[in-house]
């Protein structure tokens, strides 16, 4: 009798901690399964969203490879926007911008290119990106005759791994102003930078050119 008076308490005292309690659990129960399933479609959402984004820059990258006709160079102005519209959280947009600049600096809109360069450089912290825009800023003062400038900015590059990219615009630079006996030494640092046995031919022949007879 006291085994079953037992179960009968036991029995009544979960049907009082249900009473106050019961609700609560429910809800509790009902937000994490919520939170999960919530989680797993924000993962599925982020995905997809990450992979229009790469499907966009993939389309834009084919555009891109013949920018002397001109719906090219449309097509990939209009990616570009849209990858900084709609994508502008990604690396994707973030690259886009370069192929900006390259359809600008194709019709020969140099001030133009700099801007969307500069604009991307300003709204990243990707220590690459930052190098390879700032190498493109500096072929793009070249291109304009602005030596200060291109040296100035091509010396911001300080990252190893753009070092012979560096060094071989700075000769570019310094070959644009007569100055053939510096532009040698970058030159030099140049094929240096590369290591042995990697191929450029062009800066082969640039340092051919200026090798003293």
């Amino acid at each position: 009798m006291s085994e079953l008076k037992t179960e009968e308490e036991q029995i009544e005292a979960f049907k009082s901690w249900w009473k106050k309690n019961g609700i609560m659990l429910v809800v509790a129960i009902a937000v994490a399964v919520g939170g999960y399933f919530g989680w797993q479609a924000w993962k599925t959402s982020q995905a997809n969203y990450t992979s229009e984004a790469s499907a966009l820059y993939q389309n834009l990258v084919q555009a891109s490879a013949d920018l002397s006709d001109e719906n090219n160079q449309k097509t990939v102005v209009f990616i570009a926007k849209q990858l900084a519209d709609d994508y502008g959280d990604t690396g994707y947009a973030m690259f886009g911008q370069l192929f900006l600049a390259r359809v600008d600096a194709e019709n020969g809109k140099y001030d133009e290119a700099i801007k969307a360069l500069d604009d991307a450089i300003a709204k990243t912290k990707d220590i690459s990106f930052v190098a390879i825009a700032n190498l493109r800023v500096a072929r793009l003062m070249l291109q304009k005759e602005d030596y200060a400038g291109a040296m100035a900015r091509v010396e911001k590059v300080s990252e190893e791994e753009f070092a012979a990219q560096q060094q071989e615009l700075i000769g570019d630079i310094l070959i644009s102003q007569g100055k053939r006996d510096d532009a040698r030494i970058a030159y030099q640092k140049a094929s240096e930078a590369l290591g042995v046995g990697v191929n450029h031919p062009l800066l082969d022949i640039k340092l051919k050119d200026l090798v003293k007879g």
